[in-house]
């Protein structure tokens, strides 16, 4: 299938913000890599637990990139607390396709959170 997801997906701005936990958990289970999960609080801050301390950032002042791990090869999501900084965190994905939809579905929630402060 040339790489191309073989499912139907939800477009992500009719995504609420557990469907976008929920499709970031189900990318880091296929990932490979330590075990992690996320979750976002109520003041809209993206929590992590997984090989490290549980920890947490500002989900609208976050920066997200992927790259791939130079040593091997796999593709990581790096989370920043905001631009110009050096990643805190790098989710471990399965391939490229994860990782732009890891990032998206990061976008989007920081969207919402942001769409949430303006109301």
């Amino acid at each position: 299938m040339d790489g191309y997801p073989t499912e139907d997906v939800m477009a992500l701005d009719a995504m609420g913000p557990a469907e976008h936990v929920q499709a970031l958990n189900r990318r880091l289970g296929e990932g490979g890599g330590s075990p992690m999960r996320v979750a976002m609080s109520a003041d809209c801050r993206l929590q992590w637990q997984g090989a490290a301390e549980p920890a947490s950032l500002a989900l609208p002042a976050i920066s997200v990139r992927f790259d791939t791990d130079p040593d091997t090869g796999r593709y990581l999501v790096l989370v920043a607390e905001q631009a110009g900084q050096p990643p805190r965190t790098a989710f471990e994905v399965r391939d490229w396709v994860a990782a732009v939809a890891f990032r998206s579905h990061l976008q989007q929630l920081q969207h919402l959170c942001m769409a949430q402060a303006d109301a």
